[in-house]
């Protein structure tokens, strides 16, 4: 069972990881095949999905497999590789920005990510850019 501090934290990162990939909670609750009622409740840290749900939150999110897990004790923390540390929680991290400038990052971000996805299903490329098939 998580507790309070542990789903805020959930909630937390559940919300930066779904502005980074431009979901609204209607569309990650449609994707994930659960009410957006559930999608809030989780964003504001009042429930948590279960083990099965986080899992697949991380693979629609495209995070790192147990990153959310981790977050409500559902992974231990021995059992974690170095941490992975994504744009939007480094502009959140440094005090030099405002939250204009932290608003601009995440959206240009955003659409760097969009864009390299347009670009790979149009060629047909890997998500690693043909990287793997080059070493």
């Amino acid at each position: 069972m998580a507790t309070a501090e542990q789903r805020r934290r959930f909630g937390q990162a559940l919300q930066r990881a779904r502005e980074e990939c431009g979901l609204s909670q209607r569309g990650l609750a449609d994707a994930l095949g659960v009410s957006q009622a559930s999608v809030s409740q989780w964003l504001l840290g009042q429930t948590a999905p279960r083990p099965e749900r986080v899992a697949a939150l991380e693979g629609i999110l495209r995070m790192e497999p147990s990153s959310l897990a981790r977050l409500l004790g559902q992974v231990s923390d021995d059992d974690r590789a170095a941490p992975s540390v994504s744009v939007t929680e480094a502009a959140e991290a440094d005090p030099r920005l405002g939250t204009r400038e932290r608003r601009i990052l995440a959206a240009v971000y955003r659409e760097l990510v969009h864009q390299r996805e347009l670009d790979q299903a149009g060629s047909g490329l890997p998500a690693d850019g043909g990287a793997a098939s080059r070493a």
